[in-house]
């Protein structure tokens, strides 16, 4: 069974005068002095760090995928202080990532728990149970899910974690939380907004209100961030989003530029349907990254998860 959230997320979800000039003595300006070439510069005043340095997934640990191949696509895994958004139609294998992330965190550099805010309800729990090893039974002790169903219950859920990673002593829970997975974004907007311009804009601020939080606690608390996002079909032209073709039809993450702009990394899931109906081939795509080049892997998702395919085993 999933840890249950501690007491905090528990909600109903189930803001000096000027002297006179002629006061003054004359005074004779002090000659100008020479100017000295020296390393002294470095030491009176902080030289700004190099803005490449500033990249979280330069120097942040890493989340591995459990899969080898999948670590390579992604230079070793998932970075902390960074949202990555994992996008794809139904069924690609977004929440099957997800849960395998849940698990590998307690197990991860990070030893932490994981907090997995869904909003594609039910929560998957038997796949979760499925999933987890036989040899480490604890491990789902560390999965703390919250059911969320508004943008508002993000942002409450959101504000109520911040206070156990910064008073990690005073959480019931042995690990800390460093993995923070939301899915999916897009469920929580599609209902509760139309396409009027004041709606929009009301929809574009809590975007930013919330990557704003998520980026916060990723960075300050070393957290890695992961949001899942739908897709919509591209009916013409080009919309300036990320585009790919998945089983058969031309799509791009749902949300638009808007939520385009608030996430680090985007990760694109397609799959293609063999013409027989029955063989399905998925691709995972690095759509932008600071720190990747565009690149895709193919994968297989099997009963014990998620793994990567070399070329040479198709």
């Amino acid at each position: 069974m999933p840890g249950k959230l501690p007491a905090p997320f528990r909600t109903q979800t189930s803001e000096i005068p000027n002297s006179s000039a002629a006061s003054l003595p004359a005074m004779r300006p002090p000659a100008p002095k020479p100017l000295v070439a020296s390393s002294s510069y470095s030491q009176q005043e902080p030289r700004p760090e190099n803005p490449l340095l500033l990249l979280a997934s330069s120097r942040a640990a890493k989340l591995s995928l459990g899969c080898p191949l999948l670590d390579r696509l992604l230079s070793g895994g998932l970075p902390a202080a960074s949202v990555t958004e994992i996008a794809g139609e139904s069924a690609s294998g977004k929440t099957q990532l997800c849960l395998q992330l849940a698990l590998l965190a307690p197990l991860s550099p990070l030893s932490s728990s994981s907090l997995f805010l869904c909003a594609d309800l039910p929560f998957p729990l038997r796949r979760l149970r499925l999933l987890a090893p036989k040899s480490h039974p604890g491990l789902l002790d560390h999965v703390l899910v919250a059911a969320v169903h508004s943008p508002s219950d993000i942002l409450s859920l959101l504000s109520q974690a911040q206070g156990h990673l910064s008073h990690p002593s005073r959480s019931p829970h042995p690990l800390p939380i460093r993995l923070i997975l939301l899915d999916s974004i897009a469920s929580l907007f599609r209902a509760d907004f139309d396409a009027s311009p004041a709606d929009l804009k009301r929809r574009s601020g809590l975007f930013f209100k919330i990557s704003a939080k998520l980026k916060e606690l990723a960075y300050r608390h070393q957290c890695v961030v992961v949001v899942t996002n739908q897709v919509v079909d591209v009916v013409e032209g080009n919309t300036g989003n990320t585009m790919a073709w998945s089983s058969g039809r031309q799509v791009s993450p749902a949300l638009g530029l808007s939520w385009a702009n608030c996430v680090n990394t985007r990760l694109f899931l397609t799959r293609e349907v063999g013409s027989d109906g029955g063989s399905t081939r998925r691709h995972m795509k690095v759509a932008f990254a600071p720190h990747l080049p565009e690149q895709k892997c193919e994968f297989v998702i099997r009963r014990d998860g998620v793994f990567g395919v070399e070329p040479a085993q198709r």
